[in-house]
């Protein structure tokens, strides 16, 4: 084994929590610091396909996870007014694991950070990286308080505005504005919602995923200006205008927005780091090094693999420490851009929708081909190398 005795993990989320489980576990002395002063966790809901619940099944969490979850094996697609135009049975799951299982953020975090404690696991809070060290051996970081540290590794998992990667490479390969934000809110569910829905419209897309046995996230996902400011007071109102063009249980919930439904917006500023994920002792995971639209629902996934790679690639791989972080970054990558390009292209065919005649085009051309299409991405996930 690499002499990787100490590891500092950047950040608190899922795909930070994953990996100082995959270290700690292992027998490395963990610290994890966290620039937020609590778990608040914002966000709504995770789909997690299958190849993410393998890995939470190496975390030592999986049972936790497929008791809260709701699982589910299949996806449909919808015009705007509530007409079935493809159904879509995931070919993923298999040994006692669903094709998905979907929960709320705050239940897979928690999870999380109750088997990071369980294992010995540092936990600092509104704990901020100011600075990495350069040269040969540990690397030794400043924090903003003015503290300092030694580390065999830092794995930066530290989220889309990543000091880990700033530091790395600068700003050139961040996050890009796309021209298209997601709305979410966490509703009561449908009986009849009992797996991924969407509903194509015409310049934009609403759908739903559920996350508890009476609860599910509804979505939407439609051009807006990356530098529009939306007032919390404001988007009841702005969420039932977007949404007018959808029928079914989408008008009945967008009638139902008051100030007081806690809607979540954020705008989609996909990006995908190229090579190399490192520098010296210093490596990126998570949104940290790749950010995908929603489409295939594998954000989340992609982070906690990233995690578990990363600790097998350190702990387990041939060459010294920097061989080991260039053979993690490369095989990420791969698996990375697929995913990127095919949520990407997959956005870019649904917002091009902005007619009716597009409409119609959009849902023959899906009925003949989308299941097939999507059957491919399924395949990819499962092909899993972990």
């Amino acid at each position: 084994m690499t002499a990787v005795r100490n590891c500092l993990v950047v950040g608190g989320g899922v795909g930070g929590l994953s990996a100082a489980i995959a270290f700690a576990q292992r027998g490395v002395e963990v610290t994890l610091i966290e620039k937020r002063p609590d778990f608040n966790v914002p966000g709504v809901g995770l789909g997690q396909p299958a190849c993410a619940l393998r890995v939470y099944d190496r975390l030592g969490v999986l049972p936790p996870i497929l008791d809260i979850g709701v699982h589910y094996g299949h996806m449909d697609v919808f015009d705007p007014d509530y007409n079935l135009i493809m159904h879509h049975d995931f070919q993923m799951g298999g040994g006692g694991l669903p094709a998905f299982c979907a929960l709320a953020r705050v239940d897979l975090h928690r999870i999380l950070l109750d088997r990071a404690v369980a294992l010995g696991v540092t936990i600092r809070m509104a704990t901020a990286l100011s600075g990495i060290g350069e040269g040969d051996g540990p690397a030794r970081v400043t924090f903003e308080d003015g503290g300092t540290g030694t580390y065999d590794l830092v794995a930066g998992f530290d989220g889309i505005r990543s000091s880990v990667r700033d530091w790395m490479v600068g700003d050139m390969f961040g996050p890009r504005p796309s021209g298209f934000g997601a709305w979410r809110i966490q509703v009561d569910r449908p009986s009849h919602v009992t797996g991924m829905e969407f509903l194509q419209g015409i310049g934009g897309k609403a759908g739903a995923i559920p996350i508890g046995p009476d609860r599910m996230y509804l979505f939407n996902i439609r051009p807006e200006r990356f530098d529009e400011f939306f007032a919390q007071a404001d988007m009841h109102r702005l969420l039932r205008e977007r949404l007018a063009q959808f029928g079914g249980y989408v008008r009945e919930i967008a009638d139902s927005l008051t100030p007081q439904s806690p809607i979540v917006y954020g705008a989609l500023e996909p990006f995908l780091l190229p090579g190399p994920w490192h520098r010296g002792r210093a490596v990126v995971g998570g949104d940290a090094a790749h950010v995908v639209p929603p489409h295939l629902t594998a954000g989340a996934a992609m982070a906690a693999e990233d995690a578990w790679a990363l600790a097998r690639a350190v702990l387990d791989g041939e060459g010294g420490i920097e061989d080991r972080l260039a053979a993690y970054g490369r095989a990420r990558f791969a698996r990375n851009a697929f995913v990127y390009s095919f949520a990407r292209d997959w956005l870019a065919a649904e917002q091009a929708v902005d007619s009716p005649a597009a409409l119609a085009a959009a849902a023959a051309e899906m009925r003949r081909n989308g299941s097939r299409r999507i059957a491919v991405a399924d395949r990819f996930l499962e092909d899993n190398p972990l």
